[in-house]
């Protein structure tokens, strides 16, 4: 947006004189009365009183250049902004809940701890299909998904992680005692789960028909989209939950909560990096790939490496 016939008004009356505003705006002074002359056209009101022999501003004009001196303000910061933006690389990382939770702190404090100067990073989170439809919009630079066995991923450049092992978990009081357990043992609790369709609940489903069963076998099922309640919820012995691992680890850990496998379950779901094929990488970006390489004690592929 051109603020020229402003910045001509505010300098004008600042000087007193069409000749002085010319010297320090560096135009003619025709060009100035010119600029003058299209604002007054503009609003159609006489914005400057040359009777005197200093020229001073009108009602009209005083009220425009309090207002003229404000927007200049305001452009200056904008552009002062804009150029610390343009100096910052930023990059979009799209990934599932679990793996937000369990990873993304520690990883985005060592990443900013060398690029909080020079980058800004957006977090996502999404369905494995979103991500990938992000990536291929642009919308992502990278994204890492988990359960993607019925996804097509040739048209990415695909990476694999560490396996995301998911188990089921219980009060240590609840009255399951042992680490494996057939499927009926858990049928007849009371089932929390994220939400319908959530990548957990789709796991699950596909584990079930693999030993000939239904999740819809499970006595009670309820849903409720906050994983920090379904943990809260499970600790005080409502019933149980099937999760990731390193979303409770601590709880694992502390002996808040127990884990189980079932019988038949595969013990865990595939956890994949994905990005735009024949992608070149900046070493901001390559920089967050080590990151999460490092995060899982991997180093990451050569062609990850920016050099």
């Amino acid at each position: 947006m051109d603020f020229t016939n402003l910045k001509t008004l505010v300098v004008s009356v600042e000087c007193g004189s069409f000749s002085k505003a010319a010297e320090i705006l560096c135009v003619t002074q025709s060009a100035v009365s010119r600029r003058i002359k299209i604002l007054e056209d503009h609003y159609g009101q006489l914005l400057l009183d040359r009777s005197g022999l200093a020229m001073k501003p009108t009602a009209a004009g005083q009220l425009l250049v309090e207002k003229a001196r404000q927007v200049l303000k305001m452009e200056q910061e904008f552009l002062y902004e804009l150029q610390l933006l343009a100096r910052k690389r930023k990059i979009s990382f799209c990934c599932t809940a679990p793996f937000g939770i369990s990873f993304l702190p520690d990883i985005f404090t060592r990443f900013m701890s060398r690029n909080s100067q020079t980058s800004e990073l957006s977090f996502v989170f999404d369905m494995p299909e979103g991500a990938l439809k992000g990536v291929r919009e642009k919308l992502y630079d990278l994204v890492l998904i988990e359960f993607c066995e019925d996804l097509n991923l040739e048209d990415f450049a695909v990476y694999a992680l560490p396996d995301d092992e998911m188990v089921f978990v219980s009060r240590p009081a609840f009255g399951i005692d042992a680490k494996v357990v057939d499927v009926e043992t858990m049928l007849g609790q009371r089932l929390y789960c994220k939400k319908s369709g959530c990548c957990a609940r789709r796991f699950l489903e596909k584990s079930m028909h693999v030993i000939g069963r239904d999740a819809a076998e499970f006595r009670n099922t309820v849903y409720f989209d906050d994983i920090p309640f379904i943990i809260k919820a499970v600790q005080a012995g409502e019933g149980i939950t099937f999760i990731s691992r390193s979303v409770v680890a601590a709880h694992l850990a502390d002996g808040s909560l127990v884990s189980h496998q079932v019988r038949g379950f595969a013990p865990s779901r595939p956890r994949r990096l994905v990005l735009e094929k024949n992608r070149n990488l900046d070493p901001t970006l390559s920089d967050l790939i080590e990151e999460i390489f490092h995060r899982f004690s991997l180093a990451p592929p050569p062609e990850l490496v920016s050099r």
